[in-house]
């Protein structure tokens, strides 16, 4: 066992300097043997005096990373790859030439790429990300975020590696510059908007609900307005009754808090007559009504909003009125909206399907009616539409609002302002924002700030909130805190709890650890080990479990590329997009709760689902409708599902939406569950998707690819994963044909590269459970890059070994993987 700190330091340093020599020895004879190959079969071409397109590549210097360097050498990969080059009446290579030449000049080329993004294995300065942003204000001023985000108009953060959090990527431009002036001042306008206990108000809405364009003239005809109605789910393209609002709550409530909703509502036609190819709904599920905020100064209460999360949800009774109640938060302006979480798909198109194909269920009078106005108005009058139909709501609040409130006790140490105590309330503010104590400059500054617009005629406490929105657009605050002293080996104690704070909360230091910082206790081991267990426990760890999923497997690409509204109807209709998330990160939670092994990722035969997911999977008896929308765990008799390569998420953000190519969910594998990079394909090669028109499949196509010795280099390493896969359609279902015809069945065997031939995702999970240790390096790699929102890179590799050896004795548990990252060398480092 190693052993001092210094000891190991010295250890890893010395590993690592032998590592880059071997790199060097490497890069060096690729460089010689792509050399050698161009000046032998390109150099007559493409020379100095007259080249041959305007590609010189006689004086191309492949020791330099330059972006020019690597332009021509890509080029010279994609045109021998696709037997471009050397032309047909030159000198050509033999096929272990060329394919030798491909390799060394792709290591090459990949190597030239890595330094072009190395930060030397340290940690690049960086500003915070737009989540970290948001939890930081969060946290800092105690508000509710759940109807605010100051960053929505915030650029989009540059991703690397599906990651948010890389300093070298995170720009910080002009227009960010001003939005962050933007984002201060409503910040802190919210913190204060309240000067006094707010009033307990009641509102009654039982009429006059008044829905959308298209609905007006039905709705007063068939009932004149005397119901609000839902028809479909949240998320179709054109939604008519998706949200129901109430017209008369005009402004919203009046304040932040917590409301209580009270809604007497009924569900109608779950037994409709008619059939399942006109009403596009489950009409086994009971009807599910949700509750999501409007924002009323945006104008438009009847289509999708910025910020509209699902505040409630009940299941409504077949069985008549029944009254609901809900308690839900509302900020000021704010009103609920409601929705039919599970409601119809394209009810806009279930007007005319009616008129065909159940036209005898209508009136005489109107069966000769043409135009979507004509059969809507006949339809929703005297048809049988699936509805969730609301006859009155009953709005109270705000409930129980703690007074002085807990940003009052922050800000201003009680209910009122004081004047006499400035220095006190800016120093401990700027203490808490920059997450280590402010300097006595920097607290003069603010004070100045505060003094000058007293001088320029502001009241004492508005200068007051203009000094904290100063506060919040200082490098301090938007900064993670840079080393006090360049030439330290070691970061601060305080550098080292804000580290950890964002690692494991995504948010800044709580009390507990800012104290252990203050008194420089985290240099520590076992406090250390502590205070990871103790953040990893809390409720807080949540946003680590989310952000850490959306960095390694890439979800927050999930919706990106939108499945097929007709053939994936119940990914819309069920809103499996959240659902599929939360899924994965239920998962996740469940390991860290237990400190389970991360090879349980691969091996498990178990998840957690709601009732959604569940018929998805073909579990639903699993989980009972009343409970519909609670997750539960459930265990899978199909052993291809369970474990990270059955969930729903992970299918469907490795598909394109529209299908499945082997291709792109094999090169996934390759990333995210072995740790591979594998080089783009050339340019000119064009994309493969499955022929499900003729007896062509994907795999037909692929063989026929991989007759190219050239691309059979990469595409014998990830398709056969990619084809273990094909079990599974674009959302995750289980399909044993492509088509609906079942005319081209699905082929999942494979044989991997060095062997290994598996029949199916259970068998290749057994294969890569052989291979336990390149998913555990992954696992490591990606955690560590979320730590400290860098790349991975060769240098590191002897300070990864030594935490893995940490966890090997252990069954490769979670909580000790994390722990060992926090308590390595490289996370204590600049």
């Amino acid at each position: 066992m190693i052993g001092s700190w210094s000891t190991r330091c010295l250890w890893l340093c010395f590993a690592g300097i032998a590592l880059t020599i071997l790199a060097n020895r490497s890069e060096a004879q690729s460089i010689d043997k792509v050399q050698t190959f161009v000046k032998k079969y390109c150099i007559d071409c493409h020379g100095t005096a007259d080249p041959s397109g305007d590609r010189e590549f006689e004086t191309l210097n492949l020791s330099s990373n330059l972006l020019d360097t690597q332009l021509k050498l890509q080029e010279i990969i994609d045109q021998i790859t696709l037997g471009a080059m050397p032309p047909e009446d030159s000198q050509q290579p033999s096929s272990e030439d060329r394919l030798d030449a491909i390799s060394q000049a792709t290591e090459l080329l990949a190597a030239m790429r890595e330094k072009s993004t190395s930060t030397g294995g340290k940690s690049v300065l960086r500003r915070l990300s737009r989540r970290e942003y948001r939890n930081t204000v969060r946290d800092l001023l105690a508000i509710d975020m759940t109807m605010f985000d100051p960053t929505l108009e915030f650029p989009a953060d540059n991703l690397s590696k599906h990651a948010d959090n890389f300093g070298d990527t995170l720009v910080t431009s002009g227009y960010l510059l001003e939005k962050y002036l933007d984002a201060a001042d409503r910040c802190i306008e919210k913190a204060f908007a309240l000067s006094k206990p707010p009033e307990m108000r009641e509102w009654t809405f039982n009429k006059g609900f008044v829905q959308q364009a298209e609905l007006k003239r039905a709705h007063q005809i068939a009932f004149d307005h005397r119901y609000l109605v839902l028809y479909d789910h949240p998320l179709n393209s054109k939604p008519e009754g998706a949200y129901g609002h109430l017209p008369d709550l005009h402004t919203g409530v009046p304040c932040d808090g917590v409301y209580e909703v009270e809604v007497l509502a009924e569900a109608l036609n779950r037994k409709t007559p008619y059939n399942r190819k006109t009403v596009l709904i489950d009409l086994d599920e009971p009807f599910r009504m949700g509750i999501r905020p409007g924002d009323t100064s945006l104008g438009d209460m009847v289509h999708t909003q910025p910020i509209e999360p699902k505040l409630a949800e009940a299941s409504i009774d077949d069985d008549g009125l029944k009254w609901y109640k809900f308690k839900i938060p509302l900020d000021k302006g704010f009103g609920p909206r409601f929705t039919f979480e599970n409601g119809q798909h394209d009810v806009r198109g279930s007007y005319a399907r009616v008129f065909r194909n159940h036209l005898e269920t209508l009136p005489e009078d109107v069966r000769k009616a043409t135009g979507i106005v004509a059969w809507r108005n006949a339809v929703i009058k005297f048809g049988h539409l699936p509805q969730i139909r609301i006859h009155e709501v009953r709005i109270r609040g705000p409930l129980e609002t703690q007074w002085p409130t807990m940003t009052q006790k922050i800000l201003l140490g009680g209910t009122e302002f004081e004047p006499n105590k400035i220095r006190k309330l800016l120093d401990r503010f700027a203490s808490r924002a920059y997450r280590r104590p402010a300097t006595t400059a920097e607290v003069d500054g603010l004070i100045a700030i505060y003094q000058s617009r007293i001088a320029n005629g502001h009241a004492a406490f508005d200068a007051y909130k203009d000094a904290l929105k100063a506060a919040m657009c200082s490098p301090a605050f938007l900064y993670l805190s840079p080393p006090d002293d360049p030439q330290d080996v070691r970061i601060s104690a305080h550098s080292l709890a804000e580290r950890l704070s964002y690692f494991l909360t995504s948010s800044m230091p709580d009390e507990q650890l800012r104290s252990l910082a203050d008194l420089d206790k985290l240099s520590n081991r076992e406090t250390l080990q502590s205070e990871t267990k103790r953040l990893l426990a809390s409720k807080a760890s949540d946003a680590f479990v989310s952000d850490f999923l959306d960095s390694w497997l890439n979800l927050r690409a999930l919706g990106s590329m939108p499945p097929d509204p007709i053939a994936s109807q119940i990914y819309y209709a069920a809103g499996l997009e959240p659902e599929m998330k939360q899924e994965t990160r239920l998962f996740m939670r469940d390991l860290i709760d237990r400190n389970a092994s991360v090879l349980e990722f691969l091996r498990a035969d178990y998840s957690f689902v709601n009732r959604d997911l569940a018929k998805l999977y073909g579990v639903a008896d699993q989980v009972p409708t009343d409970t519909a929308n609670e997750f539960r765990r459930v265990t899978f008799k199909n052993s291809n599902r369970g474990g990270l390569l059955g969930q729903a998420s992970i299918l469907t953000v490795s598909a394109n939406g529209i299908e499945t190519s082997p291709v792109i969910r094999g090169l996934w594998m390759m990333e995210n569950i072995l740790g591979s990079n594998v080089p783009p394909p050339p340019d000119a090669v064009p994309a493969l998707d499955p022929d499900v028109r003729g007896a062509v499949s994907i795999r037909d196509q692929l063989a026929k690819h991989r007759e190219s010795e050239a691309c059979n280099q990469c595409h014998r390493k990830f398709d056969p994963l990619g084809f273990a896969l094909e079990g599974f359609d674009p959302i995750g279902r289980t399909r044993n044909f492509y088509d609906a015809k079942r005319n081209i069945p699905v082929d999942t065997s494979g044989v991997l590269p060095g062997g290994g031939a598996f029949s199916n995702a259970s068998d290749l999970r057994k294969l890569l459970l052989n291979r336990q240790e390149f998913f555990v390096r992954t696992v490591a790699n990606r955690l560590l890059s979320h730590a400290l929102g860098r790349r991975i890179e060769a240098i590191d590799r002897p300070a990864v070994d030594e935490i893995i050896s940490q966890i090997r004795g252990d069954d490769y548990a979670i909580v000790d993987l994390i722990t060992a990252v926090v308590t390595s060398e490289l996370f204590q480092q600049q």
